[in-house]
């Protein structure tokens, strides 16, 4: 993305953070990676106390059983009603799978140290936006904070960096459990229509570091 004028730079405390979190994502080349940066109180020392840097996790890391939407025997967190079954599936062990259930993980483990009224927001930096099936799992995500934290307390939001806001991409996908047997054609949508540009320049840069960043609702 392109350099950004001084007066256009974000006012986000945790836009350093997010911008160093997508320097390193960028060494790690070709592929699908992302981590969250989850802040307890706006806190932003990453002690792993008051909050967490998920480490970052590429493609075909996921598949755990909380954020797969397939791999579950609770009806509630299943993909029903949310995204079609062959968008979960096929994107079950996205980097994103992963990386929810490590911030879930922490904040469980947690919660019950933060103090009343707590307020928490998660970021989950990407290379490339989530998909149709991954912006279910972070709506499930946001919904599990809600219940945790309470209404008007909790703040999920995706962030990357491609050079367009969304992009659409049509994959010929065989599923074993299919009664037919047939090939299916699975369209899918990485990133949000409606995501805003945001800006940041690391100290000693020679210039600013933009990025796509859009709130779950």
């Amino acid at each position: 993305m392109t350099a950004t004028p001084p007066e256009a730079l974000t006012s986000d405390p945790a836009a350093p953070q997010i911008a160093q979190s997508l320097a390193e994502i960028r060494t790690k080349g070709a592929g699908l990676f992302s981590r969250a940066l989850v802040m307890v109180n706006g806190d932003l020392s990453f002690d792993e106390a008051h909050s967490y840097k998920t480490p970052v996790a590429g493609a075909r890391s996921g598949g755990t059983t909380r954020y797969s939407l397939t791999e579950t025997k609770d009806a509630g967190r299943s993909y029903q009603g949310r995204v079609d079954k062959a968008q979960a599936r096929m994107s079950k062990q996205d980097s994103e799978v992963a990386v929810l259930q490590e911030a879930w993980d922490w904040i469980e483990a947690l919660h019950s140290s933060f103090p009343h009224g707590t307020h928490i927001r998660v970021v989950v930096v990407g290379n490339i936006g989530p998909c149709t099936g991954c912006k279910a799992r972070l709506k499930l995500f946001r919904q599990d904070l809600i219940d945790v934290f309470g209404p008007g307390r909790v703040i999920v939001e995706s962030v990357y960096d491609t050079s367009q806001m969304f992009i659409t991409k049509d994959y010929e996908e065989k599923y074993e459990d299919y009664e037919t047997g047939t090939t299916s054609t699975v369209s899918t949508t990485y990133g949000y229509e409606g995501a805003t540009v945001e800006a940041h320049k690391l100290p000693g840069a020679p210039q600013s570091v933009s990025y796509w960043l859009y709130q779950v609702g």
